[in-house]
Protein backbone atom coordinates (compact mmCIF):
# COMPACT_ATOMS: atom_id res chain seq x y z
CA UNK A 1 0.00 0.00 0.00
CA UNK A 2 1.54 3.27 -1.29
CA UNK A 3 2.28 5.84 1.54
CA UNK A 4 -0.84 8.49 0.68
CA UNK A 5 -2.88 5.81 1.33
CA UNK A 6 -2.40 4.85 4.78
CA UNK A 7 -4.83 5.94 7.67
CA UNK A 8 -3.45 8.99 9.79
CA UNK A 9 -6.22 9.73 12.56
CA UNK A 10 -8.91 8.17 10.34
CA UNK A 11 -8.63 9.18 7.13
CA UNK A 12 -6.06 8.28 4.27
CA UNK A 13 -2.54 10.73 4.74
CA UNK A 14 -3.19 12.28 0.97
CA UNK A 15 -7.01 13.65 2.24
CA UNK A 16 -5.21 15.43 4.93
CA UNK A 17 -2.59 16.27 2.53
CA UNK A 18 -5.22 17.64 -0.25
CA UNK A 19 -7.57 19.64 2.49
CA UNK A 20 -5.23 22.72 2.82
CA UNK A 21 -5.59 23.30 -0.86
CA UNK A 22 -8.72 22.70 -0.81
CA UNK A 23 -9.81 25.05 2.23
CA UNK A 24 -7.26 27.47 0.02
CA UNK A 25 -9.54 30.19 -1.65
CA UNK A 26 -6.20 30.96 -3.72
CA UNK A 27 -5.89 27.88 -5.33
CA UNK A 28 -8.05 26.99 -8.49
CA UNK A 29 -7.36 23.03 -9.42
CA UNK A 30 -5.84 20.38 -8.23
CA UNK A 31 -4.03 17.26 -10.32
CA UNK A 32 -2.86 14.73 -8.70
CA UNK A 33 -0.29 12.29 -10.40
CA UNK A 34 -1.03 8.77 -9.21
CA UNK A 35 0.46 5.14 -9.93
CA UNK A 36 -1.93 3.90 -12.91
CA UNK A 37 -3.17 1.09 -10.82
CA UNK A 38 -4.28 3.34 -7.89
CA UNK A 39 -6.57 5.67 -10.03
CA UNK A 40 -9.45 4.57 -9.45
CA UNK A 41 -9.35 3.98 -5.72
CA UNK A 42 -7.90 7.74 -5.61
CA UNK A 43 -11.12 8.80 -7.31
CA UNK A 44 -13.00 6.97 -4.52
CA UNK A 45 -11.35 8.69 -1.61
CA UNK A 46 -11.38 12.29 -3.12
CA UNK A 47 -15.01 11.87 -3.61
CA UNK A 48 -16.11 9.89 -0.51
CA UNK A 49 -14.26 12.75 1.65
CA UNK A 50 -15.87 15.66 -0.75
CA UNK A 51 -12.19 17.61 -2.10
CA UNK A 52 -14.08 19.53 -4.88
CA UNK A 53 -11.48 21.06 -6.63
CA UNK A 54 -9.45 18.02 -8.22
CA UNK A 55 -9.40 18.68 -12.02
CA UNK A 56 -7.50 15.39 -13.17
CA UNK A 57 -6.05 12.11 -11.68
CA UNK A 58 -3.58 10.83 -13.55
CA UNK A 59 -0.90 8.33 -14.45
CA UNK A 60 2.79 9.57 -13.34
CA UNK A 61 5.78 8.51 -14.45
CA UNK A 62 8.72 6.37 -13.34
CA UNK A 63 11.00 9.19 -11.99
CA UNK A 64 9.84 12.26 -9.68
CA UNK A 65 10.95 14.63 -12.65
CA UNK A 66 9.13 12.46 -15.10
CA UNK A 67 6.07 12.69 -12.84
CA UNK A 68 6.11 16.31 -12.13
CA UNK A 69 6.68 17.43 -15.94
CA UNK A 70 3.47 15.11 -16.66
CA UNK A 71 1.65 16.86 -14.20
CA UNK A 72 2.42 20.48 -15.46
CA UNK A 73 1.81 19.49 -19.25
CA UNK A 74 -1.71 18.57 -18.05
CA UNK A 75 -2.02 21.59 -16.72
CA UNK A 76 -4.86 24.12 -18.00
CA UNK A 77 -4.15 26.28 -20.76
CA UNK A 78 -4.60 29.41 -18.62
CA UNK A 79 -2.21 28.39 -15.87
CA UNK A 80 -0.59 31.39 -14.07
CA UNK A 81 1.45 29.69 -11.46
CA UNK A 82 1.94 26.05 -10.43
CA UNK A 83 2.18 24.63 -6.40
CA UNK A 84 4.01 21.37 -6.95
CA UNK A 85 3.85 19.36 -3.21
CA UNK A 86 4.42 15.71 -2.22
CA UNK A 87 1.40 13.96 -1.41
CA UNK A 88 2.35 12.41 2.20
CA UNK A 89 3.25 15.79 3.94
CA UNK A 90 -0.16 15.92 5.44
CA UNK A 91 0.72 18.72 7.62
CA UNK A 92 1.29 21.43 5.08
CA UNK A 93 -0.33 24.81 6.19
CA UNK A 94 -2.68 27.25 4.36
CA UNK A 95 -0.48 30.17 6.05
CA UNK A 96 2.72 28.29 4.26
CA UNK A 97 0.60 27.72 0.83
CA UNK A 98 -0.34 31.45 1.11
CA UNK A 99 3.22 33.04 1.79
CA UNK A 100 4.25 31.06 -1.31
CA UNK A 101 1.72 32.53 -3.78
CA UNK A 102 3.00 35.65 -2.97
CA UNK A 103 6.31 35.16 -3.12
CA UNK A 104 5.68 32.99 -6.29
CA UNK A 105 3.93 35.93 -8.06
CA UNK A 106 7.11 38.68 -7.02
CA UNK A 107 10.14 35.73 -7.93
CA UNK A 108 8.51 33.00 -10.36
CA UNK A 109 10.48 30.24 -8.02
CA UNK A 110 10.01 29.61 -4.72
CA UNK A 111 11.07 27.35 -2.41
CA UNK A 112 9.61 25.85 1.13
CA UNK A 113 12.99 26.01 3.69
CA UNK A 114 13.46 25.42 7.13
CA UNK A 115 16.77 26.14 9.28
CA UNK A 116 19.09 23.28 10.65
CA UNK A 117 19.64 22.70 14.03
CA UNK A 118 22.16 19.76 13.12
CA UNK A 119 25.62 20.34 11.26
CA UNK A 120 25.69 19.65 7.60
CA UNK A 121 28.57 17.79 5.97
CA UNK A 122 30.27 16.96 2.70
CA UNK A 123 31.92 13.65 1.79
CA UNK A 124 33.54 12.17 -0.91
CA UNK A 125 32.40 9.14 -2.37
CA UNK A 126 34.62 7.01 -0.26
CA UNK A 127 32.88 8.50 2.94
CA UNK A 128 35.34 11.21 4.06
CA UNK A 129 34.36 14.79 5.16
CA UNK A 130 35.02 17.24 2.28
CA UNK A 131 33.78 20.46 3.93
CA UNK A 132 31.15 21.86 6.27
CA UNK A 133 29.31 24.47 5.84
CA UNK A 134 28.21 26.97 8.23
CA UNK A 135 24.67 25.90 9.34
CA UNK A 136 23.55 29.60 9.54
CA UNK A 137 23.42 29.43 5.87
CA UNK A 138 22.13 25.91 5.04
CA UNK A 139 18.06 25.12 5.19
CA UNK A 140 16.10 21.85 4.52
CA UNK A 141 14.04 21.90 1.72
CA UNK A 142 10.58 20.77 2.32
CA UNK A 143 7.76 21.23 -0.18
CA UNK A 144 5.34 23.02 -1.49
CA UNK A 145 7.39 24.20 -4.59
CA UNK A 146 5.79 27.19 -6.54
CA UNK A 147 6.53 28.16 -9.93
CA UNK A 148 5.62 30.79 -12.39
CA UNK A 149 3.91 28.37 -14.48
CA UNK A 150 5.94 29.01 -18.10
CA UNK A 151 8.91 28.99 -16.18
CA UNK A 152 8.52 25.03 -14.91
CA UNK A 153 7.41 24.39 -18.13
CA UNK A 154 10.67 25.39 -19.83
CA UNK A 155 13.26 23.84 -17.29
CA UNK A 156 11.55 20.78 -17.70
CA UNK A 157 12.11 20.84 -21.43
CA UNK A 158 15.64 22.48 -20.81
CA UNK A 159 16.43 19.21 -18.22
CA UNK A 160 15.77 16.38 -21.22
CA UNK A 161 16.95 18.52 -23.99
CA UNK A 162 20.44 18.57 -21.44
CA UNK A 163 19.94 14.45 -20.90
CA UNK A 164 19.31 15.03 -16.92
CA UNK A 165 16.00 12.67 -16.14
CA UNK A 166 16.22 12.12 -12.55
CA UNK A 167 16.36 15.45 -10.45
CA UNK A 168 14.76 15.16 -7.00
CA UNK A 169 14.04 18.89 -7.00
CA UNK A 170 12.27 21.26 -9.61
CA UNK A 171 13.72 24.32 -8.08
CA UNK A 172 17.37 22.33 -8.95
CA UNK A 173 15.75 22.68 -12.71
CA UNK A 174 15.00 26.18 -12.67
CA UNK A 175 18.52 27.01 -10.94
CA UNK A 176 19.86 25.23 -13.85
CA UNK A 177 18.06 28.30 -16.25
CA UNK A 178 20.19 30.98 -14.43
CA UNK A 179 16.94 32.16 -12.08
CA UNK A 180 17.44 32.44 -8.18
CA UNK A 181 15.46 30.53 -6.36
CA UNK A 182 13.17 32.78 -3.58
CA UNK A 183 12.63 31.20 -0.47
CA UNK A 184 9.95 31.41 2.44
CA UNK A 185 9.99 29.70 5.95
CA UNK A 186 8.18 26.28 6.20
CA UNK A 187 7.16 24.63 9.44
CA UNK A 188 8.90 21.76 11.57
CA UNK A 189 6.21 20.03 11.61
CA UNK A 190 5.38 20.22 7.83
CA UNK A 191 6.98 16.41 7.63
CA UNK A 192 7.61 13.87 4.91
CA UNK A 193 6.20 10.34 5.57
CA UNK A 194 8.68 8.06 4.54
CA UNK A 195 9.40 6.08 7.18
CA UNK A 196 7.51 4.10 9.61
CA UNK A 197 9.01 5.97 12.81
CA UNK A 198 7.17 9.34 10.27
CA UNK A 199 3.91 7.08 10.87
CA UNK A 200 4.32 7.19 14.27
CA UNK A 201 5.56 10.50 14.72
CA UNK A 202 2.84 11.97 12.32
CA UNK A 203 0.25 10.48 14.79
CA UNK A 204 1.31 12.16 17.51
CA UNK A 205 1.58 15.56 15.55
CA UNK A 206 -1.69 15.48 14.88
CA UNK A 207 -3.03 14.65 18.46
CA UNK A 208 -0.95 18.13 19.20
CA UNK A 209 -2.25 19.46 16.93
CA UNK A 210 -5.88 19.17 17.60
CA UNK A 211 -5.43 19.57 21.46
CA UNK A 212 -2.78 22.65 20.81
CA UNK A 213 -5.14 25.20 19.12
CA UNK A 214 -7.07 26.33 22.32
CA UNK A 215 -9.96 25.64 20.33
CA UNK A 216 -13.07 27.80 21.08
CA UNK A 217 -16.31 27.36 20.02
CA UNK A 218 -17.90 30.12 18.12
CA UNK A 219 -21.84 30.94 19.32
CA UNK A 220 -22.73 29.58 15.95
CA UNK A 221 -21.72 26.21 16.52
CA UNK A 222 -22.77 26.20 20.31
CA UNK A 223 -26.35 27.37 19.01
CA UNK A 224 -26.31 24.07 16.96
CA UNK A 225 -26.21 22.11 20.28
CA UNK A 226 -30.02 23.17 20.75
CA UNK A 227 -30.97 20.60 18.27
CA UNK A 228 -28.72 17.21 19.01
CA UNK A 229 -29.08 14.52 21.49
CA UNK A 230 -26.26 13.51 23.76
CA UNK A 231 -25.92 10.40 25.36
CA UNK A 232 -23.39 10.37 28.49
CA UNK A 233 -22.80 6.99 30.23
CA UNK A 234 -21.72 7.63 33.51
CA UNK A 235 -22.94 10.88 33.53
CA UNK A 236 -23.94 11.45 36.77
CA UNK A 237 -19.82 11.94 38.41
CA UNK A 238 -16.62 13.33 37.99
CA UNK A 239 -15.78 13.75 33.79
CA UNK A 240 -19.52 12.62 33.01
CA UNK A 241 -20.95 14.65 34.82
CA UNK A 242 -18.33 17.44 34.23
CA UNK A 243 -19.58 16.98 30.46
CA UNK A 244 -23.41 16.50 31.02
CA UNK A 245 -23.05 20.30 32.68
CA UNK A 246 -21.05 22.02 29.64
CA UNK A 247 -23.55 20.62 27.17
CA UNK A 248 -26.70 21.56 29.07
CA UNK A 249 -25.27 25.00 29.74
CA UNK A 250 -25.44 25.12 26.04
CA UNK A 251 -28.79 23.71 25.72
CA UNK A 252 -28.12 20.25 24.30
CA UNK A 253 -30.55 17.47 24.70
CA UNK A 254 -28.41 15.07 27.50
CA UNK A 255 -29.13 11.52 28.54
CA UNK A 256 -27.00 11.30 31.98
CA UNK A 257 -27.10 7.49 32.12
CA UNK A 258 -25.47 4.95 34.37
CA UNK A 259 -26.81 1.69 36.68
CA UNK A 260 -28.84 3.77 39.07
CA UNK A 261 -30.76 6.11 36.71
CA UNK A 262 -33.87 5.99 34.92
CA UNK A 263 -33.25 4.79 32.32
CA UNK A 264 -30.19 2.76 33.82
CA UNK A 265 -27.63 0.88 31.70
CA UNK A 266 -24.96 -1.73 32.55
CA UNK A 267 -22.41 -1.78 29.70
CA UNK A 268 -21.09 -5.03 30.51
CA UNK A 269 -24.42 -6.29 29.71
CA UNK A 270 -25.45 -6.30 26.17
CA UNK A 271 -29.31 -6.31 26.09
CA UNK A 272 -29.05 -3.89 28.70
CA UNK A 273 -27.52 -1.16 26.35
CA UNK A 274 -29.37 -2.12 23.24
CA UNK A 275 -32.58 -1.87 25.07
CA UNK A 276 -31.53 1.33 26.52
CA UNK A 277 -30.45 3.01 23.14
CA UNK A 278 -33.32 1.62 21.67
CA UNK A 279 -35.84 3.28 24.14
CA UNK A 280 -34.21 6.66 23.89
CA UNK A 281 -34.29 6.29 19.83
CA UNK A 282 -37.64 5.69 19.60
CA UNK A 283 -38.62 9.24 21.68
CA UNK A 284 -36.54 11.07 19.90
CA UNK A 285 -35.76 9.37 16.59
CA UNK A 286 -31.80 10.39 16.35
CA UNK A 287 -28.99 9.99 18.72
CA UNK A 288 -25.76 12.28 17.28
CA UNK A 289 -23.32 11.19 19.92
CA UNK A 290 -22.72 9.08 22.29
CA UNK A 291 -20.10 9.69 25.18
CA UNK A 292 -18.81 6.76 27.38
CA UNK A 293 -17.40 7.81 30.16
CA UNK A 294 -18.00 4.90 32.47
CA UNK A 295 -14.89 3.10 33.60
CA UNK A 296 -13.46 1.04 36.79
CA UNK A 297 -9.92 1.04 38.12
CA UNK A 298 -9.24 -1.69 40.71
CA UNK A 299 -5.28 -1.68 41.72
CA UNK A 300 -3.40 -4.61 42.58
CA UNK A 301 0.09 -6.88 41.60
CA UNK A 302 -1.16 -9.64 39.09
CA UNK A 303 0.08 -11.62 42.01
CA UNK A 304 -2.77 -11.00 44.03
CA UNK A 305 -5.64 -10.29 41.66
CA UNK A 306 -8.61 -12.49 42.03
CA UNK A 307 -9.72 -13.68 37.92
CA UNK A 308 -12.96 -11.76 38.71
CA UNK A 309 -11.25 -8.48 39.66
CA UNK A 310 -9.71 -8.52 36.62
CA UNK A 311 -12.82 -9.71 34.42
CA UNK A 312 -14.46 -6.88 36.12
CA UNK A 313 -11.97 -4.57 34.82
CA UNK A 314 -12.41 -5.51 31.07
CA UNK A 315 -15.87 -6.50 31.09
CA UNK A 316 -16.35 -2.34 31.65
CA UNK A 317 -13.43 -0.80 30.09
CA UNK A 318 -13.25 -3.23 27.06
CA UNK A 319 -16.14 -4.91 26.70
CA UNK A 320 -18.48 -2.02 27.30
CA UNK A 321 -16.87 -0.31 24.92
CA UNK A 322 -17.68 -3.12 22.29
CA UNK A 323 -21.59 -2.91 23.59
CA UNK A 324 -21.72 0.75 23.13
CA UNK A 325 -20.45 0.85 19.68
CA UNK A 326 -22.09 -2.39 18.35
CA UNK A 327 -25.30 -1.16 19.45
CA UNK A 328 -25.36 2.17 18.45
CA UNK A 329 -23.71 1.60 14.90
CA UNK A 330 -26.93 0.75 13.44
CA UNK A 331 -28.92 3.58 14.87
CA UNK A 332 -26.10 5.96 13.07
CA UNK A 333 -26.18 4.97 9.89
CA UNK A 334 -29.79 4.99 9.71
CA UNK A 335 -29.61 8.96 10.65
CA UNK A 336 -26.08 9.41 7.95
CA UNK A 337 -23.97 9.43 10.75
CA UNK A 338 -22.78 10.06 14.64
CA UNK A 339 -20.16 10.33 17.03
CA UNK A 340 -18.64 8.18 19.53
CA UNK A 341 -16.39 9.27 22.11
CA UNK A 342 -14.23 7.21 25.13
CA UNK A 343 -12.99 8.27 27.90
CA UNK A 344 -9.67 6.39 28.55
CA UNK A 345 -6.97 7.43 30.36
CA UNK A 346 -2.75 8.50 30.08
CA UNK A 347 -2.21 5.40 31.86
CA UNK A 348 -2.68 3.69 28.65
CA UNK A 349 0.88 4.82 27.26
CA UNK A 350 2.87 2.51 30.14
CA UNK A 351 1.65 -0.34 32.27
CA UNK A 352 2.59 0.10 35.94
CA UNK A 353 2.71 -1.62 38.58
CA UNK A 354 -0.38 -2.35 39.87
CA UNK A 355 -2.25 -1.29 37.30
CA UNK A 356 -1.44 -3.87 34.97
CA UNK A 357 -5.36 -4.48 34.43
CA UNK A 358 -6.25 -1.32 34.05
CA UNK A 359 -3.62 0.42 32.04
CA UNK A 360 -3.94 -2.89 29.94
CA UNK A 361 -7.43 -2.03 29.47
CA UNK A 362 -6.90 1.55 28.65
CA UNK A 363 -4.26 0.45 25.84
CA UNK A 364 -7.00 -1.81 24.59
CA UNK A 365 -9.44 0.62 24.31
CA UNK A 366 -7.65 3.16 22.38
CA UNK A 367 -6.37 0.64 19.97
CA UNK A 368 -10.11 -0.52 19.47
CA UNK A 369 -11.49 3.17 19.18
CA UNK A 370 -8.43 3.43 16.08
CA UNK A 371 -9.63 0.14 14.33
CA UNK A 372 -13.53 1.50 15.21
CA UNK A 373 -12.63 4.33 13.59
CA UNK A 374 -11.38 3.14 10.14
CA UNK A 375 -14.22 1.01 10.20
CA UNK A 376 -17.31 3.41 10.56
CA UNK A 377 -15.69 6.24 8.99
CA UNK A 378 -17.22 6.02 5.29
CA UNK A 379 -20.47 5.75 7.01
CA UNK A 380 -19.55 9.27 8.22
CA UNK A 381 -19.24 7.89 12.03
CA UNK A 382 -16.29 9.67 14.13
CA UNK A 383 -14.69 7.80 16.59
CA UNK A 384 -12.47 9.43 18.90
CA UNK A 385 -11.00 9.06 22.51
CA UNK A 386 -9.95 11.80 25.30
CA UNK A 387 -7.05 10.66 27.39
CA UNK A 388 -6.79 12.49 30.68
CA UNK A 389 -4.06 12.14 33.34
CA UNK A 390 -4.74 12.46 37.13
CA UNK A 391 -7.87 13.94 37.20
CA UNK A 392 -9.57 15.00 40.34
CA UNK A 393 -12.96 12.47 40.38
CA UNK A 394 -14.50 10.23 43.39
CA UNK A 395 -12.91 7.11 41.09
CA UNK A 396 -9.42 8.46 42.15
CA UNK A 397 -10.18 9.35 45.19
CA UNK A 398 -11.82 5.88 46.15
CA UNK A 399 -8.31 4.59 44.84
CA UNK A 400 -5.83 7.20 46.18
CA UNK A 401 -7.74 8.53 49.33
CA UNK A 402 -7.12 12.94 49.27
CA UNK A 403 -4.23 14.44 47.18
CA UNK A 404 -3.09 17.81 46.44
CA UNK A 405 -6.07 19.23 44.55
CA UNK A 406 -3.10 20.89 42.52
CA UNK A 407 -2.04 18.55 41.41
CA UNK A 408 -4.88 17.06 39.38
CA UNK A 409 -7.16 18.04 36.69
CA UNK A 410 -10.63 19.10 36.96
CA UNK A 411 -12.79 17.31 35.24
CA UNK A 412 -14.10 20.88 34.06
CA UNK A 413 -11.12 20.93 31.90
CA UNK A 414 -11.03 17.91 30.18
CA UNK A 415 -14.80 18.64 29.58
CA UNK A 416 -14.10 21.71 27.65
CA UNK A 417 -11.99 19.54 25.40
CA UNK A 418 -15.42 17.56 24.24
CA UNK A 419 -15.63 20.36 21.74
CA UNK A 420 -12.83 20.29 19.53
CA UNK A 421 -14.02 17.12 18.42
CA UNK A 422 -17.75 17.68 18.52
CA UNK A 423 -16.99 20.35 15.84
CA UNK A 424 -13.08 19.38 15.17
CA UNK A 425 -14.42 16.74 11.80
CA UNK A 426 -11.96 14.35 13.67
CA UNK A 427 -12.06 10.94 13.77
CA UNK A 428 -9.12 7.90 15.06
CA UNK A 429 -7.90 10.36 17.08
CA UNK A 430 -6.37 10.19 21.03
CA UNK A 431 -6.92 14.03 22.95
CA UNK A 432 -4.24 14.03 25.09
CA UNK A 433 -5.29 16.01 28.34
CA UNK A 434 -2.99 17.05 30.89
Amino acid sequence: MPKQFLKLAGLPILIHTLKPFEFCDKIDEIIIVSLEEYIQHTWEIVIQNNITKIKKIIVGGKTRQESSKIGIDCCGENTGYVLIHDAVRPFVSENIIIELIKAVKKHKSVDTVIPTSDTMVEIDQDGFITNIPDRKLIRRGQTPQAFEYDLIKNAHLKAIKDTITNSTDDCYLTLRLGYKVFTVMGDEQNIKITYPIDHHIADKLFQLKNISNDFTPSKKQLNQLKDKVFIIIGGTSGIGLAIKTELENNSAKVYSLSRHTKPKIDIRNFSSVKSTLERIWKKEKRIDCIINSAGILLRNNVEFMNTEDWKEVYDTNVSGCFNISKTSIPFFKKQGGGSLIFIASSSYTRGREGYAAYSSSKAALVNFCQALSEEVSSQNISVNVISPTRVNTPLRFKNFGREDPRSLLSPEIVAEKIYEIIFGNVTGSVFDVS
